[in-house]
Formats: structure tokens, sequence, C-alpha cells
């Protein structure tokens, strides 16, 4: 009996180990920014590309911000499953209990828009409609691929 709680203390000691030194690196889904980040936090390195800084202050402090927040969760997500692999999942499930969900468990998504050059290339794009030639024919059954 001795030897296994000796054991889970070894476990749970490598476990704190781990997680002291845990990051990870997310590049943003708009290739303009890669951040490593600690589980806590904690950034470690931002690259940014050239092109993110001529699209003004408020763009790069948005694309970072998210940026920090994927590898944050990233680093988060790590340390669970970490922790799940070095004390089981039914320990990970009690944890999950308290603290919540894991981050790629939750369904959070970045929340970049597109960056748009002008006005008019965001305006969408009104379809036209044609007339129907016979008065019965049922509009459900009408190909709206086959006139322009």
């Amino acid at each position: 009996m001795a030897a296994v709680n000796e054991e889970r203390l070894q476990a749970v000691e490598q476990l704190q180990r781990d997680l002291a030194v845990t990051a990870e690196t997310v590049e943003h889904p708009n290739g303009l920014c890669m951040v490593t980040a600690t589980a806590s936090g904690e950034l470690r390195a931002v690259h940014l590309h050239p092109a993110l800084l001529g699209q003004g202050p408020q763009a790069v402090g948005q694309v970072v911000t998210e940026t920090a927040r994927l590898a944050t969760n990233a680093a988060v997500q790590t340390s669970f499953n970490k922790m799940a692999l070095a004390l089981g999942d039914g320990m990970a499930i009690n944890v999950e209990a308290i603290a919540g969900d894991s981050p790629f468990r939750s369904t959070w998504n970045p929340v970049a828009p597109p960056v748009v050059a002008a006005p008019e290339a965001a305006a969408p794009r009104q379809r036209r409609t044609h007339p129907v030639e016979d008065p019965d024919e049922d509009a459900f059954f009408e190909n709206p691929f086959g006139r322009r």
C-alpha cells in the first residue's frame, strides 16, 4: 500500500514539474502572428508578420490578443491532457467539474474578421430575380442556376 502511495506522490510531483514548463506555440488563422504562451497566460514569445504592422495598431492588438488566447487555451488543454495521463480520467473529470471544461471541449472560436480592402468589396451581392414565364410554374421546382 505504501508503494502505491509513493508512486502516486512521485506522479503528482512529476506532473507539477511538467505543468510548470508547459507552453504551446500557436499561429493565428490569418498567418500574421505567432505566440508562445503558458497555461497561466504568460507570453513567452510573440512573432508578428510585417504585413500585420501595416494594418494599424487596433488590428495588431486584436490579432495578438486572439493569438495569445489561442496559445493559452492550447497550453491549458495540454495541461489537462497531461493531468489525465498522470492521474487518470476520473481525476481529470473531477478537476474539470471544479475548474470548468477544458478549452478544446468548449466551443471557443477565434473572432478575427477578415480584413477588407474596400467597402464595396464587403457589400453583399444581390441575387437577381427573374420573373417566371409560366405563372403556373411552382417556385419550389424553379432552378435558380439555370437562368442567368
